[in-house]
């Protein structure tokens, strides 16, 4: 089928057998296989491709180092763990393998993912675990990582686990089989979008489609704006449209879906043109409506499904959202334009709906502008964030702002 092989990450002094299964189903599928053992107690169970010694090396320690009395044991998975980074980046910057799997527990998925969570978007990486009981967010990162769970514990073979085994060696096998397809050579728009601003989004789409640009857009739950941050870190965008920047309300708040203390400033230091709107600012992101606390539930508020309840942010909390996007902005080290739609910022959020409230989205609209630096645009337009009107002049402002980019 091909030269390239598929890695897998295993214990093989406690999954020994689980791993000889997978090892032998990939084969079956008529893939080569690297087996490297990330095993710190036992004896092997058979004889790996790498050992755990090389392993080790590679991350300039020795096993018997690890080891030894008194070593915590985070730091000794956490060592293995960079020595298989290292032979796993090697593999596939010489485009040796075609993707990577692994099992385990805890702490074997802990392993296995921080493996994963180094390797690019795109190339495929599949962990059998049985951690899909707790939040899986700290595993996943924002990297496009398969999680089968094992739902038996991974303690010996039977049918239930060899079952899923098969599923999961089928995908990955799958997936490394795809042909390997040309990049396009349209130029990436990266973009933010939640449920109460998706219109504005999909208008947006539309119109940078039909100017020959490509959007990659990022659900603003949290998640997507730390992957959103990442793509920008990263170069993949050749501009932002930011029209989504509902997760700086949860950050000061303490909302739902936190993207971090970065959020709104990887653009900036990449200094590309960015299009910011406040889509979704009037809105702290809660759980279940049950555990809302007794002076939100005087707020606005409503179900936005059975697990998040949308609260109305308030005129002062609205004021300080202004203010941290000036300062975030301000550093920015590219071209910046705040489109602001007047008319209100999210679905709910209209004149007779019950999140309209426009002395408090003036009192953001005011504190934005007294702080945001006089080289740095506010553009107001006339019009509600989901307006199609709204979409069409803020991808103009886009627009203007890459063409000089162009020409100077």
């Amino acid at each position: 089928m091909t030269d390239r092989f598929l890695a897998i990450i295993g214990t093989l002094d406690t999954k020994g057998a689980e791993v000889t299964f997978l090892r032998d189903c990939l084969r079956d599928l008529g893939w080569k296989t690297k087996v490297i053992d990330a095993g710190l107690l036992g004896p092997p169970a058979f004889q790996p491709d790498v050992s755990r010694e090389e392993v080790a090396t590679r991350a300039g320690k020795s096993i018997e180092g690890l080891l030894s009395e008194g070593k915590d044991k985070v730091a000794a998975v956490e060592a293995m763990a960079q020595g298989i980074i290292r032979f796993v980046t090697e593999w596939v910057e010489r485009g040796e393998v075609a993707g990577v799997i692994g099992l385990g527990g805890g702490v074997g998925t802990w392993l296995g993912t921080s493996v994963m969570r180094s390797l690019p978007l795109g190339f495929p990486k599949v962990m059998v675990s049985t951690i899909p009981f707790q939040d899986i967010r700290p595993f996943i990162g924002t990297k496009d990582i398969v999680l089968f769970p094992s739902v038996a514990d991974i303690l010996g073979l039977n049918p239930l686990l060899r079952g899923v085994i098969r599923n999961a060696s089928s995908a990955l096998a799958a997936m490394a089989g795809l042909p390997q397809k040309e990049e396009s050579s349209k130029r990436v728009i990266g973009a933010t979008a939640l449920g109460i601003t998706t219109p504005a989004v999909l208008a947006s789409r539309r119109i940078l489609e039909r100017r020959g640009y490509e959007m990659t857009c990022y659900h603003a739950n949290g998640y997507g704006g730390r992957a959103f941050e990442e793509g920008a870190a990263m170069g993949m965008f050749a501009a932002v449209l930011d029209l989504t920047t509902h997760e700086l309300t949860n950050q000061l708040f303490h909302g739902t879906g936190l993207a971090g203390e970065d959020r709104l400033e990887a653009a900036g230091k990449k200094g590309i043109p960015q299009l910011v709107a406040p889509g979704g600012i009037d809105v702290i992101s809660r759980g279940p409506i049950e555990t809302l606390s007794s002076e939100e539930r005087k707020r606005p508020h409503y179900r936005h499904s059975p697990f998040f309840t949308h609260v109305r942010v308030s005129s002062e909390e609205m004021i300080q959202v202004g203010k941290v996007m000036a300062e975030k902005l301000n550093r920015s080290q590219g071209p910046v334009t705040v489109a602001v739609p007047l008319k209100g910022f999210s679905d709910r959020n209209r004149a007779g709906d019950l999140f309209y409230d426009p002395e408090a989205d003036g009192a953001f609209l005011l504190a934005l502008k007294k702080k945001l630096l006089p080289e740095h645009r506010v553009v107001e337009i006339d019009a509600h964030l989901n307006d199609e009107v709204f979409a069409s002049r803020a991808c103009d402002l886009l627009f203007e702002m890459m063409d000089e980019g162009r020409k100077t």
